[in-house]
């Protein structure tokens, strides 16, 4: 099984991701860091030579690679919901990540990630433009305030998925 998860900038899923793949004995893929080892360069790096739209298209082409595998939990970038034909290739459980807006606030100012999109739009604006297509791609949401208390809500869901 393909585990995605996905959300917002801050929203834990590399560090969410590397705690559930060790519980379920799953292969641990952070999307952004795949990309960056095949484009030889950072996420920025790429929005800033290329622009956001080559960076999606490596999106969909990473995806891709991606359905070969088994038994992986993959912590997607939080723009990978942007193209509604990658619902299509993220096949496996998609699980939305959410954290409310002023966490993610808070988290984020704490990290020292660059976050291209966030250079030009608030954390707000940014969950607007997309809480409907993380719901769109969700087969299952998790709040994401505690991660203990997600990871039980996540091994409980996908139990009764199967």
């Amino acid at each position: 099984m393909r585990i995605y998860l996905i959300g917002m900038p801050g929203s834990g899923k590399s560090t969410l991701g590397k705690r559930l793949s060790e519980e379920l004995n799953y292969e641990y893929i952070d999307m952004d860091n795949y990309i960056e080892k095949k484009a030889c360069m950072f996420v920025d790096e790429i929005f800033s030579r290329y622009g956001e739209e080559y960076f999606r298209e490596l999106e969909k082409n990473t995806l891709k690679d991606f359905l070969s595998l088994d038994n992986v939990v993959i912590a997607t970038g939080g723009g990978v919901i942007k193209n509604k034909n990658n619902k299509e290739l993220m096949d496996g459980k998609c699980i939305y990540l959410y954290v409310k807006p002023e966490i993610l606030e808070k988290r984020l100012n704490e990290s020292s990630i660059v976050r291209p999109l966030l250079l030009e739009k608030s954390v707000y604006t940014l969950y607007e433009e997309r809480k409907d297509l993380y719901e769109y791609f969700q087969d299952i949401k998790v709040d994401n305030e505690n991660i203990d208390v997600a990871l039980k809500s996540i091994k409980e869901a996908l139990l009764w998925k199967y």
